[in-house]
């Protein structure tokens, strides 16, 4: 820290000049502020209530109470809030009254709602669709209880650990106008205080938004902070006192100030008076804080500055008036290190199955809204997993970054939220299909291999209506737990479904005892966001038993599967993938893939960092050791699907499938549990013949694709202190490499860390286990457990291997692995009517990404164009009407991106907006998404489930 060596006795006059060259004192922007975690070492629960002291002193409803009582004793005083999933709660907890109290507070503008998600999400694990539902849940509710003068215009992103180019658009979209955050790469840092570029433009798809990094994290100046969970000493003022402390606390306070305006342009900084759960005793903080201001502002001509109550969209507006030639920016803020040794890069990984829980609840949500909407109102209602997924998105609950007992509060969350959404769907498609009977959810989820009702062997006969929330129509290979496979197709209402049986693979019972010892594989097709039916009827004929069996295979024969659009070779001994034909192309790659794992870091001689469930640190100098020799375990050939499986050892499994009319190679991985012998971090490594050099791509949230390479940074010269943690980069849906011809892309069903560490190679951090905390504030060891031993876990990754004109083809087989069907089933049910949503869309590169009710009249929809313009998107024309049917108005108008503001109040320059618009028919940008409001009455948007 730099020191200022003059002695400041502001009370006598005694002064030096500032080392800055303002004519006029810099304006300090004093923001009271709390960061109130959505979970971490405690629970939502338990941190609003204040409960588990044990853990950490924290009481968000008490921070609440005395602030607004603080806001109301002076006028002058201003503080901001951030957590909708925390001021919702409160908010119904209190009268009318109160209600009143805070409106005028939030109208005056003293109260400001910054950012105004549910939570404050991740930016390295949450998808896009997460993103914008969990913003949408906060910002909607806000204009709902406030009104447009609430609307937040600030993105607060002060925790995330690294910021994604994709969330920068997405704020832009839902039209806040500045971002501010706090952590950043230490180099990067240094290097913006340099150059004094520590605000800047971030150029991003979608928009551009003005950026600012915070100077010393988002805490008060270190000694100045005045919570009782601080141990900094109070102002005391009182000369007689042996505790006068004035003189020195300024003299201190003026050089921080001095320090933090040196690295500033504008003639105004942001000094964040706050910080985690702070502000439970709001009258001591402002009483001290408002000390330091009298007194600095006694001698602003001496001393340089002049400090104000503000907020940060009163500062932002501030620093533009005052600079007009602010640097562009236009990659991202990852990977995030704050020393050489701690680059946060296992946070990509940690927790996997809870990641995975998360994504494949992100499709589930959707269908549930869908259905929500097409048919009648029941006791059930999406509200539960909404929220459940809006708190899921926190960057300590998606990141994996929380206590276990937090981490299995945010399961238990999903998990109600997904029964109650089960009970929606099942009782909507009751009514819609005119079923008699009940029905009931099978959870295909990857990590389980049973469905209570398909197990029932008593039963004759099951019914499976299936519905598909992408909105173009689906080929799907559906895979159900079986008691038997004494089961025939019958009464598909598509002609050209097919049922097969194979045996559940044998790490299913690893997982879970119960899992039965069939599954079958029903392949279909399903309209777009539409309803396929079809019945397994109990059959003893012989015919109808079509079971994939194990056929041997010479050793020293490759295995060779056909489809049609590739040729995939096996090595006959150890099941090995080898080669992949592309037969469009006619190109061939060389392939293999193996299980490998870096040993974790413990603290060595170079720095005590350990690895844990933030860092990412391998021991160093050493590189991935292979996990135990590849061995074949079986080959099941089909006519629809061929399986090759494979087993590394007792802990790590692996299966190929190649599905007839698909241009992918399905991975299915399953690891655990890892061994306790060290900490261990486990990769899935792709080695190709591509040749890539060090460049390699990989989705920012599922949105736009970035260019990485080793070692290099565009915006500053990097010195690379972790030559592998230092080069993973989150990989939310998919990873690609290149050579001048082709391309080979992995996508994945999950966020998970990755990098191209070698030309030609692709490898993805899948599971970590480790007995070392990392000394990041989580206070324990990433080490999950499932009866009595360590986790198992089990993904997807689909392999897309292509000439560069197809390239752009991985965003539609991206929406097929994200959209996953949804099954309803019942036993003895007789289907009256195959229900239709009314959507019609039959352009691929056109998704829906919203269809849910808005509010009683209106329901909102969301339209996205999905390929960027180089991967060969180009404008989309989308008629309204047709898309939508009954659904649509005539009366409907656009919204920003989270559907609480008008478009007016988003874009700058409407005209150009709507420019390709013409009655019903929109115009949509490569990766643009639009949002729109259709209004109808109450009756008749209730009546809809009559078209549907």
């Amino acid at each position: 820290m730099k020191k200022l060596l003059v002695l400041i006795t502001l009370v006598v006059g005694l002064s030096s000049r500032p080392s800055h060259d303002y004519k006029t004192p810099v304006i300090v922007h004093v923001v009271p502020h709390t960061h109130d975690d959505v979970g971490w070492l405690k629970t939502v629960d338990q941190y609003y209530y204040g409960s588990r002291d044990d853990i950490q002193h924290a009481g968000i409803q008490y921070i609440l109470d005395t602030v607004v009582q603080e806001l109301s004793n002076n006028p002058e005083r201003t503080f901001i809030y951030v957590e909708v999933a925390y001021f919702k709660r409160w908010w119904e907890e209190q009268d009318t009254e109160m209600h009143d109290k805070v409106r005028e507070l939030v109208k005056n503008g003293q109260l400001e709602f910054i950012n105004g998600g549910y939570c404050m999400n991740d930016e390295a694990n949450a998808h896009y669709t997460a993103t914008i539902d969990q913003m949408s849940v906060g910002l909607q509710f806000l204009q709902k209880e406030f009104g447009p003068y609430a609307a937040p215009r600030i993105a607060w992103q002060i925790d995330p650990f690294g910021h994604s180019s994709a969330q920068a658009g997405l704020s832009a979209q839902m039209g806040l106008e500045g971002l501010f955050f706090a952590r950043m790469h230490y180099q990067d840092y240094q290097n913006r205080i340099d150059n004094k570029e520590l605000e800047f433009n971030w150029v991003a798809e979608g928009g551009n938004i003005f950026t600012g990094k915070l100077f010393r994290h988002y805490n008060a100046p270190p000694g100045f902070c005045f919570d009782t969970l601080c141990n900094d000493p109070p102002i005391v003022t009182n000369k007689k006192s042996p505790e006068y402390n004035l003189d020195e606390r300024l003299e201190t306070f003026v050089g921080l100030l001095q320090e933090q305006a040196d690295a500033y342009r504008s003639g105004h900084i942001m000094l964040t008076m706050g910080s985690d759960f702070e502000y439970e005793n709001a009258h001591k903080y402002y009483k001290n804080l408002e000390l330091l201001m009298k007194y600095i502002n006694a001698n602003t001509t001496q001393n340089g500055f002049k400090m104000i109550y503000s907020t940060p969209s009163r500062y932002m507006d501030a620093v533009l008036s005052n600079i007009k030639n602010l640097s562009n920016k236009t990659d991202d803020l990852f990977p995030y290190a704050e020393s050489p040794h701690s680059y946060w890069t296992g946070y990509f990984t940690s927790r996997p199955t809870l990641k995975g829980y998360i994504r494949s609840m992100n499709s589930f949500l959707q269908a549930c809204k869908h259905i929500e909407l097409m048919a009648p109102a029941t006791s059930y209602t999406s509200e539960l997993l909404r929220l459940a997924m809006g708190v899921a998105q926190h960057h300590d609950a998606v990141t994996g970054t929380s206590k276990q007992h937090v981490a299995d509060d945010y399961a238990e969350r999903l998990a109600i939220g997904q029964t109650q959404c089960e009970n929606l769907i099942n009782t909507g498609i009751k009514h819609l299909t005119g079923s008699v009977n009940d029905l009931y959810s099978c959870r295909l989820a990857a990590n389980e291999s049973t469905c209570h009702i398909t197990g029932d062997t008593t039963k004759s006969i099951f019914t499976f209506i299936v519905y598909n929330p992408r909105s173009t129509a689906k080929d799907i290979y559906l895979r159900i737990p079986m008691s038997s496979s004494a089961y025939r197709l019958v009464n598909p209402s598509d002609p050209t479904a097919f049922v097969s049986y194979i045996p559940t693979h044998y790490t299913s019972y690893q997982i879970n005892p119960k899992a039965l010892p069939i599954e079958a594989i029903v392949h279909l097709k399903v309209p777009g966001m539409g309803f396929t039916t079809f019945q397994l009827k109990k059959d003893f004929g012989v015919d109808y038993r079509i079971v994939l069996k194990s056929i041997p295979v010479v050793k020293t024969e490759n295995i060779r599967i056909e489809s049609e659009s590739l040729i995939v070779y096996f090595d006959g001994e150890s099941g090995s993938l080898k080669q992949v034909v592309d037969k469009k192309s006619q190109k061939t790659l060389r392939i293999s893939a193996k299980f490998m794992n870096y040993r974790s870091n413990v603290g060595d001689k170079l720095d005590r960092q350990t690895s844990g469930a933030y860092i990412f640190r391998p021991v160093y100098g050493t590189v991935a050791q292979d996990i135990d020799r590849p061995i074949l375990k079986n080959y099941l050939p089909g006519e629809f699907v061929t399986e090759v499986w494979q087993s590394f050892g007792d802990w790590v499994n692996l299966v190929y499938r190649v599905y007839v009319n698909k241009p992918y190679i399905e991975v299915e991985w399953t690891v655990g549990p890892i061994p306790m012998d060290h900490g261990r971090e486990v990769i899935l490594r792709y080695s190709t013949d591509l040749d890539s050099g060090k460049t390699f791509y990989t989705d920012s949230n599922g949105r736009e694709m970035l260019r990485r390479v080793l070692d290099y940074q565009p915006t500053w010269s990097l010195n690379q202190t972790e030559p592998v943690a230092g080069n993973y980069y989150p990989v939310n849906s998919r990873i690609s490499i290149k050579d001048m011809e082709s391309h080979f892309t992995v996508l994945t069903d999950r966020s998970q860390g990755g990098s191209s560490l070698s030309s030609g190679q692709v490898e993805l951090m899948l599971h970590r286990r480790m007995y070392k905390d990392d000394f990041k504030g989580v206070g324990e060891p990433l080490n999950e457990t499932q009866f009595g031993h360590g986790l198992i876990t089990r993904g997807r990754h689909w392999l897309f291997y292509s000439d560069l004109d197809s390239y752009g083809d991985h965003r539609d087989i991206g929406l097929d692995l994200f959209y996953q069907p949804v099954v309803s089933v019942g036993s003895d049910v007789e289907v009256g009517k195959i229900p239709r949503s009314g959507i019609q869309n039959t352009n691929k590169d056109l998704n829906v990404v919203t269809f849910e009710r808005f509010d009683e009249t209106s329901l909102i929809v969301r339209l996205e164009n999905i390929r960027s313009k180089s991967e060969g998107g180009k404008m989309i024309s989308a008629d309204l009407k047709k898309i939508f049917g009954a659904y649509f108005s005539e009366n409907f108008k656009e919204l920003g991106l989270a559907g609480d503001r008008p478009i007016e109040k988003v874009v700058k320059d409407l005209k150009d907006h709507i420019k390709y618009d013409s009655g019903s028919v929109i115009g949509l940008k490569p990766l643009q998404i639009r949002t729109f409001a259709f209004t109808h009455s109450e009756e008749l948007l209730n009546s809809f489930v009559n078209y549907a």
